[in-house]
């Protein structure tokens, strides 16, 4: 297709942006992104606003996180079986939908609890159909000598909107309210609309949708199967699962604990996003010194020594650096996970094969934001932080003798 590079074309880190319609589908995902964490850190603030109950706060991240559990396999064997075109445009038009509708209500003061959580789950559920269509669509865009710059830009893409939507949401909710950032969540959708326009019209790859069950069940099977992959896996959602008591209690720990407005709890979130930043540049240097069994426990440990170190701050300047070095942590483990598990997936099953890696990490988000949130109203705040640390630190070390992924 147009804009597909040859296989023989070498060139660095940037180099996917110099072909036209990567570069700007690169960018009007990257303000896409960041107006979907715009709208995350919105909504868990909003949530605070009506209930000061840990588990309905909790639930925000839950609500955000379920659909890509249920719907990932579909997703991923929709991305290999329609028009990724009409698809995307389906589905951003639909979340662009959904954001305006959450921003009226907000308004109009007529959201509540139930409303908050069927939206936040609704544009999640946009965005995961979406997601595995757009993964599958880098490769025609770039052509494979591309692949893996891209891929990296994508992670440098989600990083800089973590690190500037959660600080930005954070300053428009201090100076108007929750209404607003849903709004420019809205416009955020419009860049990809256009661009998707563009885009040629790219057909299915021959599978009917009536052998939907069929390709999902080999998607699977080919993960079951091959140990390496299966490791991964598994790996993906408990990792998720011990570390998403931070996006959970989050928002009650910035207003209970540290007492900070909604400013300092974008400057909170963002600084996860700062910290995830730094990591990508560090990652090439630490691969150099240690194999990746070494580096996920390394990163699993530094993760859980800030995770403690956050439990015990009681000032925004104690906090931030302990969340600068804990996105950085959790980048480390993911980065290294994602890199593997996709590099082993067969080119006929990568839509199908990441929407499985998608899986994982939404039912480890999902399971971990919703009992972590219980913990937190149990017991405490400090408590739930406490026990995360814990549990990080002993998966690390489980992981690497019972789920090893290879060297």
């Amino acid at each position: 297709m147009s804009g597909e590079v040859s296989a023989n074309v070498t060139g660095g880190p940037w180099s996917p942006l110099r072909i036209a319609m990567y570069r700007s589908l690169w960018i009007a995902a990257l303000v896409s992104n960041v107006g979907t964490f715009m709208h995350i850190v919105a909504a868990g603030w909003a949530m605070t606003s009506l209930t000061d109950s840990p588990t309905l706060v909790g639930l925000v991240q839950t609500s955000w996180a379920v659909p890509g559990f249920v719907l990932a396999l579909h997703a991923g064997a929709f991305a290999d079986m329609v028009d990724r075109k009409k698809l995307i445009a389906v589905t951003q038009s639909a979340a662009l939908a959904i954001a305006v509708a959450l921003s009226v209500l907000d308004v109009t003061g007529n959201l509540g609890v139930t409303t908050l959580l069927a939206g936040t789950f609704l544009e999640s559920v946009a965005l995961t159909i979406a997601a595995p269509a757009f993964m599958a669509l880098t490769p025609q865009l770039v052509g494979t000598q591309y692949l893996s710059q891209a891929f990296g830009l994508d992670s440098v893409s989600r990083n800089i909107a973590q690190s500037v939507g959660p600080a930005l949401a954070g300053a428009i909710i201090a100076f108007t309210s929750a209404g607003a950032v849903f709004m420019l969540n809205a416009v955020s959708f419009v860049g990809i609309l256009i661009v998707c326009h563009k885009l040629p019209t790219m057909s299915a790859h021959a599978e009917k949708m009536s052998n939907i069950n069929r390709v999902i069940k080999d998607g699977i099977g080919h993960v079951v199967r091959t140990a390496q992959l299966r490791n991964i896996a598994v790996r993906l959602a408990l990792v998720f699962a011990s570390t998403a008591s931070l996006i959970a209690v989050m928002p009650i720990f910035a207003k209970e604990s540290l007492g900070v407005s909604a400013g300092g709890f974008g400057l909170l979130s963002g600084a996860l996003g700062v910290g995830s930043v730094g990591a990508v540049w560090l990652l090439p240097i630490l691969r150099t010194k240690w194999q990746p069994e070494l580096l996920l426990v390394i990163a699993s440990f530094v993760w859980a020594a800030t995770a403690v170190g956050l439990a015990q701050s009681s000032t925004l300047t104690e906090a931030v650096p302990a969340l600068l070095i804990s996105g950085g942590a959790l980048m480390v483990l993911i980065n290294t996970l994602f890199a593997t598990f996709i590099a082993q997936l067969p080119d006929n099953l990568r839509g199908r094969g990441s929407s499985i890696g998608m899986l994982m990490v939404w039912l480890g988000t999902s399971v971990g934001a919703a009992a972590w949130g219980y913990c937190a109203e149990a017991s405490s705040v400090h408590a739930a932080l406490i026990a995360s640390a814990i549990t990080m630190a002993v998966i690390g070390v489980v992981n690497r003798v019972a789920l090893p992924i290879g060297e």
